[in-house]
């Protein structure tokens, strides 16, 4: 018994050192291009990729479908299974093309009808390169199987080889169409060598005559909870970029995104722990474990984002060189998030989903959507759509999120 302990610990360890480094560099390599690239474009054409970026986001999401929450849960349970494994792998896998063409269907249609979106088509269809990436790679399946080394050394090598081309050749705005490509290359390669590991060194057998319309149906019914909980959440994250851009324009988006960037990857700090927890206490439903982990990471969240809030000028500063106040100040209200969106993700699907409560754990996001869409509608009509009040919803939804899973965990779980 103490020897499966200590292989479950290292387990989760492993896992954990995986996604951190993962996280790290996900977040690591816009930190290095985001500011030559907000120099080099300028604000305006800055602005313009982001947006781009926030609306591709929208159909990642979609093809998606929550299989990065649904498979690792699947996988995790039937690692052993090879036989029920690779059927599941190959259906969603042929369920992610089918939404990625129904995608690719919904954006041609919004650039022909609407013009904002049809006089900067090129930029839009370059992005949508990402989304097809997305689609090739299978992270849940080496998140269930808690391999999540393999995908790590692939993004690092294929994100360092897809952006070292953009500090050559990306000189001036001129050059902006290049940013979206070699992204869009990157993304593509990752999710190709993926694939190839996990048939190579995981026997993964791509065998499409195990792929079925009852198949394809139980896997987007499987997983259409947790699609919805990540709509929910996009409605205020992604969503908040898209609105600015539609109401304020790209230099809007320019200055938030600088400020969001920074807040993104503070937070992704915590990410990799959320995303090894998961499989682990599916497994063992540890709540011991758990609560060590959570109090540690709630003291170091407390003594952390105090200091990075006071020196927010300096660390934008650090990175952009020549900021604007409107992004150094939406920068301290989003550090202040961190205190609420890092405890409340943790006690989302590492405890509440893990220990069966999912519905519960979905809930919480929609209501919190509802809330969010509900007072931008008012900010819209009342002329109130700033850079401030949308980062300042942002901690009230969050702070929604946080009391809700706080009360979950206090009658489910604690109480039982």
């Amino acid at each position: 018994m103490l020897l499966r302990k200590n292989i479950l610990n290292s387990s989760l360890i492993s896992n954990f050192l995986s996604l951190l480094i993962l996280q790290g560099a996900n977040y690591i390599f816009p930190l290095l291009t985001v500011p030559y690239l907000f120099r080099t474009l300028g604000v305006e054409t800055f602005g313009l990729i982001s947006f781009a970026t926030a609306f591709t986001q929208y159909f990642v999401i979609l093809t998606d479908f929550g299989f990065n929450l649904s498979g690792v849960q699947f996988i995790s349970l039937q690692r052993d299974n090879k036989e029920s494994r690779d059927e599941y792998f190959i259906n969603v896998l042929i369920s992610q093309l089918f939404l990625f063409l129904l995608g690719f269907v919904i954006l041609l249609s919004v650039i022909c009808i609407f013009n904002k979106f049809n006089q900067d088509k090129l930029v839009y269809l370059l992005s949508y390169m990402t989304v097809f990436g997305s689609v090739l790679l299978p992270t849940w399946f080496f998140q269930g199987i808690e391999q999540m080394k393999y995908i790590t050394k692939i993004n690092i090598a294929t994100r360092t080889l897809s952006i070292i081309p953009i500090f050559f050749l990306v000189k001036s705005d001129a050059d902006y169409l290049l940013v979206p490509f070699f992204y869009g290359l990157g993304s593509i390669a990752s999710g190709t060598i993926a694939l190839y590991v996990a048939k190579s060194s995981f026997g993964v057998n791509f065998c499409f005559s195990k792929v079925s319309f009852t198949g394809i149906k139980n896997c987007l019914k499987d997983s259409s909870d947790f699609f919805i909980s990540r709509i929910s959440v996009s409605i205020y994250t992604i969503s908040n970029t898209f609105i600015l851009g539609l109401v304020l324009g790209n230099a809007t988006v320019g200055f938030y995104t600088a400020a969001e960037k920074l807040y993104l990857a503070l937070q992704s700090i915590f990410g990799p722990l959320n995303n090894a927890l998961y499989p682990y206490m599916i497994k063992n439903r540890n709540i011991k474990v758990f609560k060590k982990i959570f109090i540690a990471v709630i003291i170091m969240n407390f003594i952390c984002l105090p200091i990075c809030i006071y020196g927010s000028n300096f660390i934008m500063e650090l990175f952009y060189k020549d900021v604007a106040i409107q992004s150094v100040n939406t920068l301290k209200i989003l550090f202040g998030v961190c205190l609420i969106s890092v405890p409340s993700i943790l006690l989302g699907y590492p405890l509440l989903g893990a220990f069966g409560y999912t519905k519960f754990t979905n809930y919480t996001v929609i209501i919190a959507s509802l809330f969010h869409v509900s007072m931008l509608t008012v900010l819209w009509f009342t002329n109130s759509i700033s850079i401030y009040s949308v980062a300042i919803l942002v901690a009230l939804t969050e702070l929604l999120v946080l009391g809700l899973r706080a009360n979950g965990v206090r009658k489910l779980i604690m109480n039982n």
